[in-house]
């Protein structure tokens, strides 16, 4: 999928000035509100005309206004569920569907309309008119005349905030299921960083109609002052891991990351087999020379030392454990245990140490100092990032 838009377009005191390239799986559009989200949703779905610009998804051309192109909403090959729609609201859910779902050719369906009535539980609702349900049935009728449609892209408005957290763990697994293996993408728009991590770590941060920051949470981590746009806390690693087994008794999910076996908070929730992604601050995590017996921490990772980085607070100790961990000591406790480069050394983190990046939002900003397979030393004192 490649998307290409630069558009303009003035509504009173908002002017919205995007330009956009995109060719991922996915990605998600990020900022508070009244930052032009819905807006650029609206201007690809068809449902707001731009003043002057283009819009071309994969080569064909939704608008271009040097050309005279204008492709009604109906035509293009994209599916959107918008907060604000009023697309047949005189028609009955059934007849709406019905018709989504005979419009699609036999070919390129991706989904049995019952099968998604079910999912949605949309069948108490089929024979009442679009403009008698709330917002969370709409929302649910939207979503699923749009994969009805099997579009070329799908549009997403801070759905799962509007159709209820119940029906999110049913459609989390579908929308990952398009994306890989029927590979259709989606742009999610949402003020909830987790939301949209659930979905890609692609991000278009925005902020008035203009784009502050583009790319990969690593990538967009590095920019000053887009830390405290986003509401991130400190977050000194980020870990991709894999759930593998919940612990009930014991009261702790546990996963694999780069090949480490993780004790994390129990979220039942989070299906075997899926992949998420969780912080641990570089103060959480402590050091010792062995592994030790009659403990409390369930984490005892081994490793070995790959760097020692002073800091204003102390010494950040690099270490190889398969992946790469950053841990934060003092000066003095470098001393007393003589840590070398080269050492082994145990990593020992509490499991309520470990966050989901996907319940980050609410936690106060700090500092991030690495992510992935780079580092980065926020200072406190001029709000830099630098790279080790």
């Amino acid at each position: 999928m490649l998307l290409e838009m630069n558009v303009k377009l003035r509504r009173g005191h908002f002017d919205l000035t995007t330009q956009l390239s995109i060719s991922e799986a996915s990605v998600g559009l990020f900022g508070k509100s009244g930052a032009g989200k819905s807006t650029i949703l609206g201007l690809i779905a068809g449902t707001i005309q731009p003043q002057s610009g283009h819009i071309i998804l994969d080569g064909k051309i939704l608008f271009d206004s040097r050309k005279g192109i204008i492709m009604p909403r109906e035509q293009r090959p994209i599916g959107a569920v918008l907060q604000l729609d009023c697309v047949h609201l005189a028609e009955s859910v059934r007849d709406n569907l019905t018709s989504a779902y005979q419009r699609t050719l036999k070919q390129r369906r991706l989904f049995n309309l019952d099968y998604l009535i079910g999912i949605l539980e949309l069948g108490p609702i089929l024979d009442r008119t679009i403009e008698t349900l709330s917002v969370s049935e709409r929302q649910r009728v939207a979503l699923t005349r749009s994969l009805l449609k099997s579009p070329k892209l799908l549009l997403l408005d801070d759905t799962f905030a509007a159709i209820g957290n119940s029906y999110r763990a049913q459609l989390l697994p579908i929308l990952k299921r398009l994306q890989d293996e029927f590979g259709l993408p989606a742009l999610y728009a949402s003020k909830s960083l987790g939301e949209i991590l659930d979905l890609t770590d692609q991000l278009i941060v925005l902020e008035h109609g203009q784009v502050l920051q583009s790319g990969s949470l690593r990538e967009v981590a590095k920019q000053q002052d887009i830390l405290r746009y986003l509401g991130i806390r400190q977050i000194d690693n980020i870990l991709p891991i894999n759930i593998r087994h919940h612990d009930y008794v014991a009261g702790c999910s546990l996963a694999d990351s780069f090949g480490l076996p993780l004790s994390l908070p129990l979220r039942p929730q989070l299906a075997i087999g899926s992949q998420a992604q969780v912080s641990i601050r570089a103060k959480d995590i402590a050091l010792s020379r062995c592994y030790i017996d009659g403990i409390s921490i369930q984490n005892q990772i081994k490793g070995r030392i790959c760097a020692l980085i002073p800091s204003e607070d102390g010494m950040i100790v690099q270490i190889d454990c398969g992946g790469i961990l950053l841990a934060e000591i003092t000066t003095g406790a470098c001393r007393d245990m003589a840590l070398r480069e080269g050492d082994t050394i145990y990593c020992l983190i509490k499991t309520h140490a470990i966050v989901y990046l996907a319940e980050i939002d609410a936690l106060p900003y700090q500092r991030v100092v690495s992510h992935g397979d780079a580092y980065y030393y926020l200072s406190s004192g001029d709000l830099a990032l630098v790279e080790l």
